[in-house]
């Protein structure tokens, strides 16, 4: 089923199509945005004004909830910011789902919503899109991730994807894999054995036990952050034995593959899982994911939205 007008829990919610136009139509915002022109010509802002966008943000954010945010005023669509939930009706009891149906009932084209659970089930007819549900998918993630990789390797398909670290609590890893593999990329992972997966979709995919190996292997790496707010005492892991196996420092990118691309979500805590070091390397493309962020977003929405676009006023290189 098309992603126009339906809710973005998972990347299983997304058709070959949805995939396409997003690539597309965040490439045509990047071009827009570097040759400052308005969207106002592309998109329809009459129509779009109609639209209110709610974001609910019941776990910290910066750069999702921020690259929304925007988003949303570069489409000249409303945009509502409720990350405040201390101040809310929740805070005196209200379930998540009454508020959601509030929301509804507000008149919100579309709900993106960041909780600690996993799957989110509502019965509002609002769509809503999953920007971060606990350690469950992180799909406009895992659509950012593999967009850079193609802008900076020309491709996805058959690109060697090294996902390195606290693999068993990221949402971004689920939604990565499962994006990953339907457009033809090879993903392995390095992970203590304590941060493995354990979910069915994650099955037979290899697991690099010494860091050097996938690096040699890889010409993408993904770092993750670790999560220690969700670990318990099952997990046994020091953040120092952790650096001492799992950062990824500059004697790694030694070996690494000349025109290979690092990449991590964000946050990022420097020291643990990246050296300071790495940033200062033309593979880190860490910088180029919170850039492409606003882009892919926008696309996200537009397509949610069911926002008419004019490609005429494309600029003259958008179709590269």
């Amino acid at each position: 089923m098309s992603l126009k007008g339906s809710s973005l829990i998972s990347i299983n919610d997304l058709t070959e199509e949805d995939i396409q136009y997003i690539f597309h139509w965040a490439g045509f915002f990047k071009t827009a945005a570097q040759n400052k022109i308005s969207l106002e010509n592309v998109v329809d802002f009459k129509h779009s004004r109609n639209h209110t966008v709610f974001l609910v943000f019941a776990e910290a954010s910066t750069r999702t909830r921020t690259s929304f945010e925007i988003a949303c005023h570069r489409l000249g669509v409303n945009v509502v910011n409720f990350s405040d939930l201390k101040n809310s009706s929740l805070a005196k009891g209200e379930s998540l789902e009454a508020t959601m149906t509030a929301l509804d009932a507000l008149g919100a084209s579309a709900i993106v919503l960041r909780y600690k659970g996993r799957k989110f089930q509502s019965d509002c007819g609002t769509p809503i899109i999953n920007a971060g549900f606990g350690s469950y998918e992180h799909p406009t993630q895992a659509l950012i991730d593999a967009w850079t990789i193609q802008q900076v390797r020309g491709k996805v398909k058959g690109e060697k994807v090294l996902i390195v670290g606290d693999v068993l609590h990221s949402r971004v890893s689920n939604s990565n894999l499962k994006l990953l593999r339907k457009l033809g990329a090879e993903v392995a992972l390095c992970s203590p054995s304590a941060l493995q997966p354990q979910d069915d979709f994650w099955q037979g995919v290899h697991c690099f036990k010494n860091l050097n190996e996938g690096i040699r292997w890889a010409s993408v790496i993904m770092c993750l952050r670790i999560q220690t707010e969700r670990h318990d005492d099952s997990v046994g892991l020091s953040i120092a034995s952790y650096r001492d196996y799992y950062l990824v420092g500059q004697e790694h990118l030694k070996m690494f593959h000349k025109d290979g691309v690092l990449i991590h979500p964000g946050p990022y805590i420097c020291g643990v899982e990246i050296s300071p070091t790495v940033f200062d390397d033309s593979r880190c493309h860490i910088i180029t994911q919170v850039k492409n962020a606003p882009f892919i977003r926008a696309a996200i929405l537009t397509r949610v939205l069911n926002l008419e676009l004019k490609e005429d006023k494309l600029p003259a290189d958008g179709k590269k």
